[in-house]
C-alpha cells in the first residue's frame, strides 16, 4: 500500500519522523518536502532522504494526495491561505498541532470544498527539536488523535486512520474540545508545571540535583516560544485544570501545616497513594531505538 504523493510542509522533529517513516515502509510514491529555510532543506538532503525539496509551498502540495502540516500552529492559517489554491480536492490535509479547537476553527473554513481536511495530533514528540532529532520510528506503537467533527467528510477519517496506521500509530477519535481538555491534562499543564518548579530552584541547589528532578522536569528543556504558543492556543483548559491541581495542592499544603494531625498524615498518603495507583496504568514506554 501507498498514499501517492505525499507532501511534508515543515520538516521539524515531526514532520523529519514522518519523512523518514515514509521513505523507510515505502508509504510513498513520491515525497516532497517544504521547508522555509534553505538550511535545513541542505540538512535534508545531506541526510540522503528520498525526497523532492522546495521553499515553495504550493509547488510542494500540486500534485500531493496527502497532505500534512507540520509548521507552528500559528503559522497554519497564513501556509493554508498561501497552498489551498495548489490543492488537489481529493487531496486529504491533515496536521500535526497540540492544540485542535484554534486550528480548526481556524482551517476548516479555509479548506472547505478545497480538500478533505481532517484534524490529527501524534503524541510523540520530545523535548528535541529539529531535524536532527528526527527518526523514523517515532510513531511506531505511538497514540495519534484524530478530531473529526461535524463537518468532516467521512472519506477524510477513513484515510487519515489509515494514513497513521500504516505508520504504526494507535488511533484515537476525539472532538477538538476534547481533544485539548485532554491534551491539557497529560501534555500542557505538566509542562507548565515542570517550567514552574524548575525554574524556582536556585542554581545552587540545581547542582545537587539527581536523577528524580531531571525525570520531573525533562520537559521544560522544550522551546520556550513554541510553548508559550501552546499554552496561549490552550488557555482556557490549561486554566481549568491548573485550578483543579492548585485546590489540590492547596489540600496538602494545608496537611503539611499540622503533619503530627493523624487526620494530616492520612491526607497526604492517600494523595501519594492515588498518585501510585494512577501511574502504575500508564501505557509501557516504547523502546528507544537503536
Amino acid at each position: 500500500m501507498t498514499f501517492g504523493t505525499v507532501a511534508i510542509l515543515g520538516p521539524g522533529l515531526i514532520g523529519g519522523s514522518l519523512a523518514l517513516a515514509l521513505a523507510e515502509r515505502g508509504l510513498a510514491d513520491r515525497l516532497m518536502i517544504y521547508a522555509r529555510s534553505p538550511r535545513v532543506l541542505d540538512e535534508i538532503r545531506a541526510a540522503g532522504v528520498q525526497a523532492e525539496l522546495t521553499g515553495n509551498p504550493s509547488e510542494a502540495v500540486r500534485d500531493a494526495d496527502v497532505v500534512i502540516l507540520c509548521v507552528p500552529i500559528e503559522a497554519m492559517p497564513g501556509l493554508v491561505h498561501e497552498i489551498r489554491d495548489a490543492l488537489k480536492p481529493s487531496a486529504l490535509v491533515t496536521d500535526v498541532g497540540s492544540v485542535k479547537g484554534s486550528v480548526v476553527r481556524d482551517l476548516e473554513p479555509l479548506l472547505d470544498d478545497r480538500a478533505l481536511w481532517i484534524g490529527s495530533h501524534p503524541m510523540a514528540g520530545s523535548e528535541q527539536t529539529g531535524f536532527a532529532a528526527a527518526h523514523a520510528e517515532l510513531f511506531e506503537g505511538a497514540p495519534v488523535i484524530i478530531t473529526p467533527t461535524e463537518h468532516t467528510q467521512p472519506e477524510a477519517a477513513r484515510r487519515a486512520e489509515q494514513f497513521w496506521r500504516a505508520l504504526g500509530a494507535r488511533i484515537t477519535l476525539l472532538s477538538p474540545d476534547a481533544h485539548d481538555g485532554c491534551v491539557a491534562q497529560i501534555s500542557h499543564l505538566p509542562h507548565l508545571i515542570a517550567a514552574a518548579l524548575v525554574q524556582r530552584v536556585p542554581e545552587t541547589s540545581i547542582e545537587l540535583a539527581g536523577g528524580g528532578f531531571r525525570d520531573t522536569t525533562r520537559v521544560a528543556s522544550g522551546p520556550p516560544e513554541l510553548w508559550t504558543e501552546i499554552l496561549s492556543a490552550n488557555a482556557r483548559a490549561v486554566a481549568h485544570h491548573l485550578d483543579l491541581l492548585i485546590r489540590d495542592l492547596q489540600a496538602v499544603k494545608t496537611a503539611l501545616e499540622e503533619p503530627v494531625k493523624a487526620e494530616s498524615k492520612s491526607v497526604l498518603l492517600a494523595t501519594l497513594k492515588a498518585a501510585h495507583d494512577a501511574r502504575s496504568k500508564l501505557p509501557k514506554k516504547r523502546p528507544k531505538r537503536p
